[in-house]
This record gives structure tokens, C-alpha cells and sequence, in this order.
């Protein structure tokens, strides 16, 4: 990042600062662009010019609670302000502008996109036939994330999924416990289920799982959570025509992805002629550490994941189901064993003589299991034309004290977290530190890029007026206030001689 950018971020903070004192005093939400050409132009540029999004000044204090103007819902505090205009423009009533099927805008749409396998490009031919679009039924584990991500995924997927399915823990995947967010009566749970930020007519479900049974099975509870998501999509309504997209709360698919899956001739969505020998479809999503300024171009994370209702288990024939013995750990809520996939076994487990290979599990689902095909966005700015079909919102926080807790207690836990700085516990976190504060990147894990600078498509929330840069100012103080008592970095972490080498990227 050189020293014109800065400068000239720096001057916008305070342009934001000025121009948005009159929206605030008139309680005025924040906008989106909301030309035809914009929302359906193939690439969505930003951020826009203007601004309507307020940041405090020093030593200013809070109200401990915010109410939207137009559906009267409680905001949480101390979100931040840039997160409190993100949630309010995602708690607004507003029109889906991109439900009625045009035949040219579907066209085009279709042939973006494409599969890459074997590391050969092979372009898809697609027939847009269909008069409905499919019905896309949405499901995550959730917990501590933020409303920025959170946000962020209602925004880009408003109006599209038939049923959207949350699951909650009480504990981590390390055994710790920690306190349910969206039970009943919650200020959080109002919002997540009941303020329709999904879309009019997507119907929210929150589950509370609460298993004490030997809590230190790690990524088995997590699995068991995850089949959860499949009986919450039955009781949806879920047939074998439909598609489920699994996630992790903190990722989406991009709106004209979603879209395309809705109505594209992809031979992975036709129940007709899928078999289910290679039945997921992954996205390759576009990664940002901490805030909208810090894309990793270099970087792309293979998730949220798409699968045929017909080829999952629980919603597809159950004479196509694996049983225990056929899993690992002989535990009918695990992964396949390596005979049952295409990828380890190719499927020599299976019987020839059945027409339809193994149905798929929510750990075959989140896991490289069974065979797959990746879809890429065809774009004339990468190389291979490789664009992303996704995002993921890593490491979005309101305080390091809720970083460090998720560093110390979630998947590949770091001890000594509470006692190191951002940056000195994982490289993801460096290169955010480094965007955050200005700092050269040239010696991270990853390049990043600020959305301005980015030639392709962005979250529709990064449209925004004014918050990516919000955000971005108030993560940068956040991050200031911790570095006073925390200094060293990722590079003085003994761990991080022999990273790139033993870490998959």
C-alpha cells in the first residue's frame, strides 16, 4: 500500500466523518446503488463515492441499543458503527430486484461460468430451459460471528434461499464451553430469525445443540452438528429436486453464482441424469482478512459447497445410503472410508450393479469426499481466467478478546494466544495486521488488495456507501489499542520457521 493511498484514505475518513452527521441526526439509512445496470453489470465495482455511515469521534460514547426505522428491530451494541449501518441495511425492507427470469440476462450469466478438472479447463454448455428456478435451501454452524460477516451474507443472498438453517453449540470443537447467542428471548436471535433479513419469504431455523457426551470429540462434533443441518432442510420441505449449499457462517456464495445455479443447465444439478458419482459442486471463494481493505488476491478458500437433493442422505433413496461399517470410526455420522470415494478408492467399495453411487453425509459434504467439480467465474483480469464464486469474512471481530478466545478454543487451537499479539498467532492474522495498519505485506503469506483497486466482483455490502472504509478505520483502532501491550509478529513465532512447508494453504 504506498503513500498516496494512505493519504488518500486518510482524507476520505474525514469526508466520512463530515458528510454523514446530517444522515444520522435524521436517523437516514445507508443506500445501495440501485441501477439496473449496476446490479446486473458482470463485475460490481466499488466502493461508491458518497457516504452515510458515521464514525465517532474520540472519547464520544455509544447508545446501548439502536432501533431501525423502518421494522422497528433492536440493534446489538457495541458493534461498532460501521457494523450497526451494515445491519440496518440489512434488517431494510426492499424489493428483490433480480427475481424475474430474462432469458438474455440468464444467458450471459451461464456462460461465466465453468469446471476445472484435471487442471484442464473445460467450458460447460448450458440450456436455459428451465421456466422456475431451483430451490436453494441454505445451512451453517454458527457461533461467535460477526455481524459484519453475518450481514454481509444476508445482503448477498436476500430473497433467494426457500429456507435458511443455523446450528449453534454450546461448546467448541476443543470441548470449551461457551454461551448459546440465539436461544429464545435473545436480542440476537430476534434478529437472526425474525427481523426476515433473509428475504420475505425465507423462513429462518435455529438449532441449539447441547451434547455433553464425551465433549473432546473435536471434529466428530462438529459432523454431528452438521447432520443436524440435513434433518432442518427435510422438515423445510427439502425434495431431491432441490440444492443444499453447506457453509460456515462466516462464508457466502456471490449473488450472481447463487443465481446461476438457480437456473443453469449444470449437469451436477440434474436429478434426471446425476448419479452421484461426482455430485458436489465447490465454489473457490475470494478471502477477507478482517476488513473489506484486505482482500487476498492470492488466495483463494474452496467453500461454501452445493450438492443435489437427490445425492444427499436423508433427502435422497436411502437404498443408495452407507452404513456405519462403510464409514470411519464405524460412526454413521462420519466420512467415507477411502473405498466409498472417488477421489482415495474410486468407489471399489460400491457395488457395480447399483445405478446410483453412495448418497453424501454432512461430513462427506463439508469434506473432499466422493468427486467433485469446482466452478470458477471465466473473467478476463486472473490468470487462467480462475474468478471466485465466493467469500469468506475471516477473522471479522468486534474486539481482540473475542479473537483471542476463537484462536484458543476453536480448531487448531493456540495456547498461548492470550498472551501474544494478533499477529504473532497465525499468518492470516500478520497480513491482516499489516493491511490494517499501512504496514509493507511483501514478506506475508498473501498479496492483498482494497475493493477500489480490485477489478471483479464484490459483496454486494461492500457497495455500501462508505463502509468498507468505516470498517476498515475501526478495526485499525482496535487494532492500536492492542498492540500497546502486545508488539511481536508472526515472523518472531518459532512456529512460523517451518509453516509454509508443514500448513496447507
Amino acid at each position: 500500500m504506498n503513500a498516496s493511498y494512505l493519504l488518500f484514505r486518510r482524507i476520505l475518513a474525514v469526508a466520512i466523518v463530515i458528510s454523514s452527521i446530517a444522515p444520522i441526526i435524521f436517523h437516514r439509512l445507508p443506500v445501495f446503488q440501485s441501477t439496473t445496470d449496476r446490479l446486473h453489470h458482470p463485475f460490481l465495482r466499488g466502493p461508491p463515492t458518497s457516504s452515510s455511515i458515521r464514525i465517532k469521534s474520540s472519547g464520544e460514547t455509544s447508545n446501548n441499543y439502536d432501533r431501525t426505522s423502518t421494522n422497528r428491530i433492536t440493534l446489538p451494541p457495541n458493534i461498532g458503527e460501521a457494523g450497526r449501518s451494515l445491519l440496518r441495511r440489512a434488517l431494510d425492507k426492499r424489493p428483490i430486484w433480480d427475481d424475474d427470469i430474462h432469458p438474455e440476462i440468464e444467458s450471459e450469466r451461464c456462460g461465466r461460468y465453468f469446471s476445472r478438472t484435471n487442471k484442464t479447463n473445460t467450458f460447460l454448455s448450458y440450456d436455459i430451459t428451465r421456466k422456475r428456478r431451483r430451490r436453494l435451501f441454505l445451512g451453517s454452524l454458527i457461533a461467535d460471528d460477526s455481524w459484519h460477516a453475518l450481514g454481509a451474507l444476508a445482503i448477498e443472498s436476500y430473497g433467494i434461499y426457500a429456507a435458511v438453517a443455523f446450528v449453534e453449540s454450546n461448546r467448541t470443537q476443543t470441548g470449551s464451553p461457551r454461551t448459546l447467542r440465539f436461544v429464545d428471548g435473545t436480542l440476537e436471535r430476534e434478529i437472526l430469525v425474525e427481523s426476515e433479513m433473509f428475504g420475505p419469504n425465507t423462513p429462518v431455523f435455529v438449532e441449539n445443540f447441547v451434547h455433553e457426551g464425551n465433549v473432546h470429540e473435536g471434529i466428530m462434533r462438529e459432523q454431528m452438528q452438521r447432520s443436524l443441518i440435513i434433518e432442518m432442510w427435510k422438515k423445510a420441505g427439502m425434495t431431491e429436486d432441490d440444492v443444499g449449499v453447506l457453509t460456515d457462517a462466516d462464508e457466502c456464495l456471490t449473488r450472481d453464482f447463487l443465481r446461476a445455479m438457480q437456473i443453469c443447465d449444470v449437469p451436477q444439478l440434474n436429478p434426471e441424469t446425476q448419479n452421484c458419482h461426482t455430485a458436489k459442486v465447490v465454489s473457490a471463494s475470494m478471502v477477507f482478512e478482517g476488513s473489506p481493505e484486505c482482500m487476498t488476491i492470492t488466495r483463494k478458500w474452496m467453500h461454501p459447497d452445493l450438492i443435489l437433493g437427490k445425492c444427499i442422505e436423508g433427502i435422497g433413496d436411502d437404498a443408495y445410503k452407507l452404513d456405519a461399517s462403510q464409514r470411519q470410526r464405524n460412526n454413521i455420522l462420519a466420512w467415507r472410508k477411502k473405498e466409498y470415494t472417488h477421489k482415495y478408492g474410486n468407489y471399489i467399495g460400491w457395488s457395480k450393479e447399483k445405478k446410483t453411487f453412495p448418497l453424501w453425509n454432512a461430513a462427506d459434504f463439508r469434506r473432499d469426499q466422493g468427486g467433485l467439480v469446482i466452478m470458477f467465474e471465466n473473467v478476463d483480469y486472473l490468470p487462467f481466467n480462475l474468478g471466485h464464486t465466493g467469500y469468506h469474512f475471516h477473522n471479522y471481530f468486534e474486539t481482540t478478546q473475542q479473537l483471542r478466545k476463537k484462536y484458543m478454543t476453536y480448531g487448531h487451537p493456540v495456547k498461548e494466544a492470550q498472551n501474544m499479539s494478533i499477529s504473532e498467532m497465525h499468518p492470516d492474522l500478520d497480513v491482516m495486521v499489516d493491511c490494517v495498519m499501512g504496514r509493507s505485506v511483501t514478506n506475508n503469506k498473501h498479496n492483498v488488495s482494497s475493493v477500489a483497486e480490485f477489478e471483479g466482483r464484490i459483496p454486494i455490502a461492500y457497495l455500501l456507501d462508505g463502509y468498507s472504509i468505516a470498517r476498515h478505520i475501526e478495526l485499525e483502532k482496535i487494532l492500536k489499542e492492542d498492540e500497546r501491550r502486545h508488539d511481536r509478529t508472526w515472523h518472531d513465532n518459532p512456529k512460523s520457521k517451518d509453516w509454509f512447508e508443514k500448513i496447507p494453504p
